[in-house]
């Protein structure tokens, strides 16, 4: 996937639930923990701006990105592996831990690390998804869906 020299120097950043929860200590703790979760498929200016505005508001950003097996947004995604994803966002100085999340969404890993605080993106609103952004996340998922069942289950 990577060369040996560019492993070096991310892989300490990727790390299971348990060993970042290890890792930042539990609470009360000194340092404010902020963690984020989301696909990352092919990170963009949107994940960028995210993640810089996430670890302004704490000491340590954990990012967090769902697996493959659990991404049906699309035809043939995810475009990019997991473990490349991960390395992708470990590769960014404002990210301190990664992590993939092996289940369909990040509550169990919020509840392994208990991060201070749990960054949202802008398309979500204290009442779920912005309005907008339901709309287009509904329309290509009811298509994609069948077409993702149906690669599964012809494997």
């Amino acid at each position: 996937m990577l060369d040996e020299a560019s492993t070096k120097l991310v892989s300490h950043k990727v790390r299971t639930a348990q060993e970042v929860a290890a890792a930042v200590g539990a609470r009360p703790r000194d340092k404010k923990v902020i963690m984020c979760h989301g696909t990352f498929d092919i990170v963009h200016p949107g994940h960028i701006r995210h993640l810089l505005y996430a670890a302004s508001k704490g000491d340590i950003l954990v990012a967090s990105l769902t697996g493959d097996e659990h991404i049906i947004k699309a035809n043939f995604r995810p475009f990019v592996p997991q473990e490349l994803r991960a390395f992708n966002l470990a590769a960014l100085e404002m990210v301190d831990y990664v992590l993939i999340d092996k289940d369909p969404t990040p509550i169990k890993n919020i509840g392994i690390i208990q991060p201070d605080y749990f960054a949202k993106g802008y398309e979500y609103t204290r009442d779920g998804l912005h309005p907008r952004t339901a709309v287009e996340k509904e329309k290509p998922a009811r298509k994609a869906t069948a077409k993702v069942k149906a690669k599964r289950a012809a494997r």
